[in-house]
């Protein structure tokens, strides 16, 4: 009976540890972190395959061994989901964005205007005239961190006549 508990155990911290590095990795390659996420690949497609083997080893002893890798699946995503939220947080004020938002319609202007000055976003307004004879107003500013910016998504959806661009801060140049 013990070695069922701590096989079960063994399995249920195996897949937490899988789960964990999988997330890691998406979550370094959604941040643009492409060889943190590469090394993690490398390293979780070992570990997940060592894993499985055990667990299919392990499946001709019992077939409920089966539910503790389900189980530890589950327990893995809240594990990584905690980690990856207190990242967030300890991250907030170090991820900066730059957004350009251009505007057709003149209505629409002052009304997002007013609500961006409502919800304390700091932008430039510039009317520009484009080389097809086209005037659009055009806002632009930065964004200190990836709250700010899923705040400005929020703000922005389902407005008709807008073009948005948002990217990180790091990847904007001034040319002189």
């Amino acid at each position: 009976m013990i070695d069922i508990i701590l096989t079960a155990l063994l399995i249920l911290i195996l897949r937490i540890g899988q789960d964990t590095l999988f997330l890691a990795k998406i979550d370094a390659f959604n941040r643009g972190n492409k060889l943190y996420s590469m090394s993690i690949n490398f390293f979780e497609a070992m570990y997940a395959i060592t894993v499985i083997k055990i667990i299919l080893d392990l499946m001709d002893k019992s077939i409920y061994y089966v539910l503790f890798f389900g189980l530890g699946s589950l327990l893995g995503g809240l594990v990584s989901s905690t980690i990856k939220s207190k990242l967030d947080n300890k991250l907030e004020g170090q991820r900066k964005f730059y957004a350009r938002i251009s505007l057709d319609n003149e209505k629409d202007r002052s009304e997002l205007i007013q609500i961006l000055i409502d919800h304390n976003f700091e932008f430039t307004v510039d009317i520009k005239k484009y080389i097809n004879g086209n005037t659009k107003t055009v806002l632009q500013g930065s964004l200190d961190n990836r709250k700010r910016m899923h705040e400005l998504k929020e703000i922005l959806r389902g407005r008709p006549g807008k073009h948005v661009t948002i990217f990180r801060a790091e990847d904007v140049y001034l040319l002189r």
